[in-house]
């Protein structure tokens, strides 16, 4: 990841460091942690922060991954760790470059003594009780594990010696990291803490403990819908789009102008054909039904049921489950349903990024289904790889019923007038928009037809998702752009003068962090542009 946008910046900031010799003293000021643990060219977002944050008389904190932890942001299961004096000089330059005195992890705790206690602590614990172990109050356990479905790129389950000891070693990183964060946050006393999403290695633990605490936390993330683009969330996890109750139950009530319904519709006409979005899931879409009907070898006189999958790992699909347990679990249940209704044919369309991302899957969802039925698979079952072209939005178009776990296709099918089921907890769930399962039961009633699905509201969900798309996802001003990823936008900027008062839509981040406002309350000028 080049770093040459940076030096621009640097000359900037020696050039006009007269704008940053005098600032103003707020009149409640706050003290504000970056707890910036990955060096990606994203992170701009959190130095841009850091001097604007220090630009309206608040004090901020920036303490950086300089080695300490046992992991690092830039491994995991296929990756190996770069070496960290490497990762270690980046954030030391991306720092100068803003002129950030920032402070290293090693400066809050002696690395080798916190190993040694914690290696001896881990050791000393039973195979048997590492997924429950706790520390510090927190359930290291289950969140180390959830966290290595992550990192290792699929379905984790310590079941030989070389996933333990995986395990392990992950249990080490997070009694350290919750041991750095209880000493940084007793010497800081911040009344923010920031740090990236809140559900993977190297920010879990921080952002447990600072919640446990009742210290106010912002959460930020890629922004998904749109590139070189951020999410925010202030008490809860940006990667969850969560949306304020109060402004979602205005929005709701306001109409959406012409203009509004323009942009949502012309984003998921855009986003179905492929332009929306850096990312592309299909080479060439087959979209003729008649032909996917025969190479999947579905009957004519079958009743199609069709599941969309999510891609196992993604901190997005992460703990998203409340009718089922996992995600595999509702594919399991589904299939054996379908093994005792011979009239049905079940689809299971397994998610295109499990193939088609820069890091694939492990455990593909249709290995995990081979693997657990065998030659016991029922004969009305079809699995569709991540790798086919066959069209997700033709197979549900022509199913009878379709379901989705935590995936946007559930809004996009809604949105073009189908039923999917909504089986997970993706964030637009429980808004009464879409036709959401609540239980097991009432699923299978549904698909067995002895009940109607829940109703759903297009309008409602055409208002929530534009106050998703258009309102909670942000585009800060500096970003212009991508280079050849949505991790590695174009960072520009003309002059500090004025800053961050120059910047509408930055200046409005910022102001929401501080004064705890939702990310949603004001429709912030200047919003991302829709294309045609």
């Amino acid at each position: 990841m080049s770093l040459d946008d940076w030096h621009p910046i640097r000359e900037l900031r020696e050039r006009e460091a007269w704008v940053f010799q005098h600032t103003r003293k707020a009149s409640d000021p706050r003290h504000v942690l970056i707890y910036s643990m990955d060096p990606w060219q994203l992170a701009a977002f959190e130095q841009f922060l850091h001097l604007a944050i220090e630009r309206k008389g608040h004090r901020a904190t920036t303490v950086f991954d300089d080695g300490l932890l046992p992991l690092c942001a830039w491994e995991n299961h296929t990756v190996a760790a770069p070496p960290r004096e490497k990762l270690t000089q980046r954030f030391e330059f991306m720092h100068a470059c803003f002129g950030i005195d920032a402070r290293g992890t090693s400066t809050y705790l002696p690395k080798e003594a916190a190993q040694r206690a914690v290696r001896l602590l881990i050791d000393h614990t039973p195979d048997e009780r590492l997924a429950t172990m706790e520390y510090g109050e927190l359930p290291v356990g289950r969140i180390a594990l959830r966290d290595l479905t992550q990192y290792s790129l699929g379905r984790f389950e310590p079941r030989g010696p070389e996933d333990v000891a995986l395990l392990r070693r992950h249990l080490v990183h997070a009694v350290m990291s919750i041991d750095l964060a209880r000493t940084i946050l007793d010497a800081e006393q911040p009344d923010i803490v920031v740090l990236v999403n809140g559900k993977s290695i190297m920010y879990s633990y921080m952002y447990e403990l600072a919640r446990h605490r009742g210290i106010a936390v912002t959460t930020w993330e890629e922004g998904g819908y749109h590139d070189a683009s951020v999410v925010l969330a202030n008490d809860a996890r940006a990667i969850d789009f969560p949306v304020d109750e109060t402004c979602w139950q205005a929005a709701r009530r306001r109409p959406l102008s012409p203009r509004a319904v323009a942009e949502v519709d012309g984003y998921f006409d855009r986003l179905r054909r492929q332009k929306a979005r850096f990312y592309t899931y299909y080479d060439h879409e087959e979209r003729d039904f008649v032909r996917i009907r025969r190479e999947l070898r579905i009957p004519e006189d079958a009743r199609i049921v069709s599941l969309f999958s999510n891609i196992i790992w993604d901190t997005n699909a992460l703990e998203k489950d409340l009718p089922f347990a996992s995600m595999f679990d509702w594919i399991r249940a589904t299939i054996d349903w379908a093994a005792g209704r011979p009239d049905r044919c079940l689809v299971v369309r397994a998610h295109p990024g499990e193939a088609k991302l820069c890091f694939r899957t492990r455990t593909p969802i249709n290995d995990l289904i081979r693997a657990h039925y065998g030659d016991r698979l029922p004969e009305n079952v079809r699995l569709v790889d991540p790798q086919s072209e066959f069209s997700s939005y033709e197979i549900a178009a022509h199913s009878e019923h379709c379901a989705v776990y935590t995936s946007t296709l559930g809004a996009e099918l809604t949105l073009a007038g189908l039923h999917p089921l909504i089986c997970g907890t993706p964030f637009y769930r429980g808004k009464a928009v879409t036709c959401d399962i609540d239980s097991p039961e009432q699923y299978f009633e549904i698909l067995d037809g002895r009940r109607k699905p829940p109703a759903a509201d297009v309008t409602a969900l055409r208002k929530l998702l534009h106050l998703v798309i258009f309102r909670l996802v942000k585009r800060p001003e500096f970003f212009h752009g991508i280079h050849d990823h949505p991790q590695r936008p174009r960072v520009a900027i003309d002059t500090f003068e004025g800053f961050p008062e120059s910047m509408p839509i930055f200046n409005d981040i910022v102001d929401c962090i501080l004064e705890r406002r939702s990310f949603t309350a004001n429709e912030s000028p200047g919003r991302i542009a829709c294309p045609a």
